[in-house]
């Protein structure tokens, strides 16, 4: 029997936004979907003189924002191995530069607007625990070195001395990462884009977008809404809106705990089982550990429901954390959540105009990483839509990679 989702960092948000009480008549752009690529989007445009008006179904980052891990991870989806392979070297280091660039803009932004978002830049550790994985690790770090990219390997006594812990083989350690509170984001940036002049309007659901002679009728459950231009930042509820996306991003749900507050054990954030888990411990001591999807008969594949949660992946969760950390053993756990991510097949996000639409944008199918491209992605988006690019958008992210119709 599964039980109700509660995630930590939406339980103590005030996340209703309304700018007014009535639907505006008329947008600059209306962006769908009020998590972080929405507000992303909404704020570079209001920060380029045009006037956005966010729309989103529920209240702000209630979907896969905030009812991720917290993580902000630098680099590709795929290994660095595999992105070498499908995109060569150029690309993928264009990959990694774009979410340096979010990285960069994340600090600007919290500075600028006094944004407190538990914002903490730390190391990664990605741990193995199998002989395959441990040989892989070592070769990915040999290989990012390679390329000028930092990276340090762990082999089993050092990842025992660092993690009070003998299961795991080997690590590759990163320098460049970051946890936050991904809500707080959301609504520090939203607070920022309002005061820019963007409308925010939350529990208003799109059901249809209509290209017109000029523009685009945006009907919702409050009315019609004529814009210029349309993002649709909804991952992997897109296709709903775009029936062309239909199995180009898929649904899939993820699960994450979150224990009591504990003696802090790392001073790193890591991953596991080439990161299909995932966790970190904040500052007040509460780990966050995500993953164990495939220990579902479907592995979460194609579900959409984030408001219940899967048993077995629970269990799995639990009984990983307890019986792999032995100052875990006893942790109470006092959240536990489901989210929706979107999922395509090359595991990297469709980003930018789409093509043979003219004014329709799309920032979604991230594959569990968001956080890490959407501000950079609203960003390049805003400005293609002011007529201002700069913000190269990386070849393997374009739209016209996928038959989009």
């Amino acid at each position: 029997m599964t039980s109700r989702a509660v995630s930590f960092w939406l339980n103590p948000q005030e996340l209703c936004f309304r700018s007014e009480q009535a639907l505006p008549d008329r947008a600059d752009v209306v962006v769908i979907g009020g998590g972080i690529t929405g507000m992303s989007t909404a704020y570079w445009l209001s920060h380029l003189g045009l006037t956005p008006v966010v729309l989103e179904r529920g209240e702000l980052a209630c979907g896969a924002t905030g009812r991720n891990g917290g993580h902000f991870v630098f680099g590709t989806n795929q290994s660095f191995r595999d992105s070498l392979e499908d995109h060569g070297l150029a690309d993928t280091l264009a990959l990694w530069n774009f979410t340096e660039q979010s990285a960069q803009l994340l600090r600007e932004l919290t500075d600028q607007h006094n944004i407190d978002c538990d914002l903490r830049f730390n190391r990664l550790a990605s741990f193995a625990i199998t002989p395959a994985q441990a040989q892989a690790v070592q070769e990915s770090c040999e290989l990012m070195m390679s390329h000028g990219l930092a990276a340090e390997y762990w082999d089993r006594e050092r990842v025992e001395q660092n993690t009070q812990c003998s299961s795991f083989l080997a690590a590759a350690i990163e320098p460049h990462h970051a946890q936050l509170w991904p809500a707080k984001l959301v609504v520090g940036l939203a607070k920022a884009a309002q005061h820019l002049h963007a409308h925010i309007q939350t529990r208003v659901e799109v059901q249809a977008v209509t290209r017109q002679a000029e523009g685009f009728t945006i009907t919702t459950n409050q009315g019609q809404i004529q814009a210029e231009a349309v993002v649709y930042a909804t991952n992997a509820l897109t296709y709903h809106l775009l029936p062309t996306l239909k199995g180009v991003i898929v649904p899939v749900r993820g699960q994450v705990i979150a224990t009591a507050p504990t003696a802090q054990l790392f001073d790193f954030d890591w991953g596991v089982n080439s990161g299909y888990e995932y966790a970190i411990q904040r500052q007040d001591g509460r780990i966050i550990f995500g993953g164990m999807r495939w220990k579902s008969p479907t592995k979460e594949i194609d579900i959409e429901d984030d408001s219940r949660l899967e048993p077995l992946v629970s269990e799995g969760l639990k009984t990983f954390l307890r019986n792999t950390f032995p100052p875990l053993r006893d942790v109470a756990i006092e959240y536990e959540w489901t989210g929706i991510m979107g999922f395509t097949a090359d595991e990297n996000p469709i980003v930018g105009e789409l093509p043979g639409r003219p004014g329709e944008y799309i920032s979604a199918g991230y594959t569990g990483h968001g956080m890490p491209v959407a501000i950079a992605a609203g960003r390049a988006i805003a400005e293609r839509i002011a007529g201002s690019a700069q913000t190269i958008i990386p070849k393997p992210f374009r739209p016209e990679r996928f038959w989009l119709g």
